[in-house]
């Protein structure tokens, strides 16, 4: 079970939005490649086009701050104030239901 999970929010620029999804989605593989990421989901809301969200669970609170300070992260959060109209936002959460393994005919 993730120790630590992530939910992060971006609102991209009037314009920016398939940008700002683009560089999101380069993230993806480098973070799941790291050694404590359980979990690495883009989302892109329905009702807001230009709001994005980032679904991350992590093994220990250590391993995020770890991710945080990446090279590749570092060089996404440097471009985050030209295709966001605000900082990002992240919420931390701790999951407390148990954990669901989710039937396989629902995962198609």
């Amino acid at each position: 079970m993730a120790e630590l999970t992530n939910v992060a929010y971006f609102t991209a620029k009037p314009g920016r939005s398939q940008d700002l999804g683009a560089e999101l989605l380069q993230l993806v593989t480098p973070s799941r490649n790291e050694e404590g990421c359980l979990r690495y989901e883009i989302h892109q809301s329905n009702d807001v086009p230009d709001v994005w969200m980032v679904l991350e669970d992590w093994r220990h609170a250590s391993d995020f701050k770890l991710h945080m300070s990446r090279n590749y992260v570092e060089a996404f959060m440097a471009k985050v104030p030209d295709l966001c109209v605000e900082d990002v936002k992240i919420r931390g959460y701790q999951q407390q239901s148990p954990q669901v393994y989710y039937r396989k005919e629902y995962m198609k």
